[in-house]
C-alpha cells in the first residue's frame, strides 16, 4: 500500500497571496548559490557574488546535484501550486532507454524525474507547476515576477519580485551588525579597496595583512563572518589558538578571491569585509516568518538548529508542542525584523537565528533575508502533528546517501509507510546503485529519543566524508 500524501498546513502560494498578494503574477526560480557555475543553465554571478572558503571541494557535478537538484527541490517542495524554476544539471552523456532490443532513444534526464517523484509524494493540489530551464533566457523573459532564493545577475531587469540590490544588500551579514537591531556586540572591517585596484598583487597583499591583523591580535574567544556567506560555510568560531590559525590560513588563501569579486557595480556594497563578533553562550533558535506584501508579519515556526562538526548548519529539530509559545516569546523582535526588511524593500520568506544573552536580552545571531532551511518543518505540522501526533519534527539536509532511491525506500520501507520520514529532495547520479544522492529528508517522532534513533538509521546510510 503506497503511503498517504503529504499535506502541508500552509504553502508559498498561500503565504504570498496575503494582504493584497497576487501569488498568480510570482514565479518561483530557485537555486542555491556557489562561487563557481554549476551548469550551463545557470550563469555565474559576479555582481552579487557569495563566499564559502569553508565549503567541501567537491566535483563539479556532485556541487551541481546539490546546489541545482537536492536543495533547489528541498526549497520548492512547499512551493504549493505555484510556478517553480528548476535549473538543468549538465549530463556528462547522453542518458539513454531502450524501446526494442536494438532501438535507444535518448531518455528524461535523471535529475528531472528525480524531482518529479519529489513533488508527486505531495497532495496534488499542493504540488508546484515544475519547470525545468536549459537557457536562462527563457526563465529571465518569463511575465511574472521572479522570487529568488538569493540574487543572480542575469535577473537584473527581468522583473525580480525583489529589487537585486536591495535584497543582496539585507543578505549581507554587514548589514544586520550596522542595522541597529539588537545583535552581538560586531567589529565590522572593511577594505578599502576599490575594484580599478585588484590587478595590483602588492596592494592586496597589503591590504590581506591589514585584515587580518584584527583576527590575529584579538583575545579569545569570538567569532569570525564573511558579509556573504549561507550555510555556516563563511563562519569560524575562535576558541583556541589552533582555531585562530586555521582561520588565518583559510582567510588568507580566501580574500584574494573576494578582491577580485569587486566591480564597479558591487563595490559601494563593501562585499569585502571581515566580522569580527562576541561569543554568546547557549545554543540558538531558528525563528521562520513571513512578511506578506503590506508588510504584517506571519509567524511560521521555531527550531533548533543542528550543526555538523564543521559548525555547519546541517538540520533542525522542532517541537510542535511549543510553537505558540515561542511566537509568542519572540513577537516584539519579529515585528522590529519584519518593519526593518520591509522598510528596506523586502517582502516573502525569510529567518532569523536568535540568542539570549546571560542578561535575558534577545540577540540576532544572523539574518536571512531569503527561504531557509528549516522553514519547511514548520510547515509539515499537519502531516506530523495534527495527522500522525507525532509532536517532534527533524531535518535532515543535505545528506549524501549511497545508491539510488529504489534502494534507500528499502531500508526506510516502514518509516515511509508510517509517514514519519518524508523524501523532500533527491538527485541520484546516472550511475544508480553504482552511485551516491544527494537528499533531504523530513522526519517525525514521538520524543527526542526516537527521533535520535531514526537519525541514527538515516546516518548509517550516509556516505562518509
Amino acid at each position: 500500500m503506497a503511503p498517504s500524501q503529504v499535506e502541508l498546513i500552509s504553502t508559498l502560494k498561500e503565504l504570498y497571496s496575503l494582504d493584497g498578494g497576487n501569488s498568480d503574477d510570482i514565479a518561483l526560480v530557485y537555486a542555491f548559490p556557489n562561487p563557481t557555475q554549476l551548469a550551463a543553465s545557470l550563469p555565474v554571478s559576479h555582481k552579487y557574488a557569495y563566499q564559502g572558503p569553508r565549503t567541501m571541494k567537491l566535483s563539479r557535478d556532485t556541487m551541481a546535484r546539490f546546489c541545482l537538484g537536492c536543495l533547489a527541490q528541498y526549497y520548492g517542495f512547499i512551493a504549493g501550486p505555484m510556478d517553480l524554476y528548476l535549473f538543468d544539471i549538465d549530463q556528462a552523456q547522453p542518458e539513454l532507454a531502450p524501446v526494442s532490443s536494438n532501438n535507444w532513444v535518448k531518455s528524461v534526464p535523471t535529475h528531472r524525474t528525480d524531482a518529479e517523484r519529489v513533488f508527486s509524494e505531495l497532495q496534488e493540489s499542493q504540488r508546484p507547476k515544475l519547470h525545468f530551464v536549459e537557457d536562462p533566457q527563457t526563465v529571465a523573459t518569463v511575465d511574472k515576477k521572479k522570487a529568488v532564493i538569493t540574487p543572480m545577475d542575469f535577473l537584473d531587469g527581468h522583473g525580480a519580485l525583489v529589487d537585486q540590490d536591495a535584497h543582496w544588500d539585507l543578505l549581507s551579514k554587514r548589514t544586520l551588525a550596522l542595522s541597529g537591531l539588537p545583535s552581538p556586540p560586531t567589529e565590522v572591517v572593511d577594505s578599502i579597496l576599490r575594484a580599478d585596484q585588484t590587478k595590483d598583487q602588492a596592494v592586496l597583499a597589503k591590504e590581506t595583512d591589514r585584515i587580518l591583523e584584527r583576527i590575529a591580535s584579538r583575545h579569545l574567544p569570538f567569532v569570525v563572518k564573511l558579509p556573504m556567506g549561507l550555510g555556516g560555510h563563511a563562519v569560524f568560531m575562535v576558541k583556541k589558538e589552533e582555531q585562530r590559525q586555521s582561520c588565518l590560513t583559510v582567510l588568507r588563501a580566501e580574500l584574494p578571491s573576494m578582491f577580485h569579486s569587486l566591480t564597479h557595480e558591487n563595490e559601494a556594497k563593501t562585499p569585502v569585509s571581515l566580522l569580527v563578533q562576541d561569543v554568546i553562550s547557549g545554543l540558538s533558535d531558528g525563528v521562520s516568518i513571513f512578511v506578506t506584501k503590506a508588510g504584517r508579519p506571519v509567524y511560521i515556526s521555531t527550531s533548533e538548529q543542528i550543526l555538523n562538526e564543521r559548525d555547519e548548519w546541517s538540520g533542525g529539530f522542532m517541537d510542535y508542542t511549543h510553537q505558540k509559545a515561542r511566537g509568542e516569546q519572540y513577537h516584539e523582535l519579529i515585528q522590529k525584523v519584519a518593519d526593518y526588511v520591509y522598510q528596506r524593500g523586502y517582502h516573502g520568506p525569510m529567518g532569523i537565528d536568535v540568542m539570549t544573552d546571560a542578561k535575558g536580552q534577545q540577540l540576532i545571531v544572523d539574518m536571512n533575508i531569503r527561504q531557509t532551511g528549516s522553514y519547511t518543518l514548520g510547515l509539515m505540522k499537519k502531516h506530523f502533528f495534527e495527522q500522525r501526533n507525532l509532536p517532534l519534527g527533524g531535518l535532515v539536509c543535505p545528506i549524501a546517501v549511497q545508491g539510488d532511491r529504489d534502494h534507500f525506500e528499502g531500508k526506510f520501507a516502514e518509516e515511509i509507510q508510517a509517514g514519519t520520514l518524508v523524501i523532500a529532495a533527491w538527485c541520484g547520479s546516472p550511475r544508480g546503485m553504482l552511485g551516491y544522492s544527494a537528499c533531504g529528508l523530513i522526519l517525525g517522532a514521538q520524543d527526542r529519543e526516537h527521533m535520535q534513533a531514526l537519525m541514527a538509521k538515516v546516518a548509517i546510510m550516509a556516505v562518509k566524508k
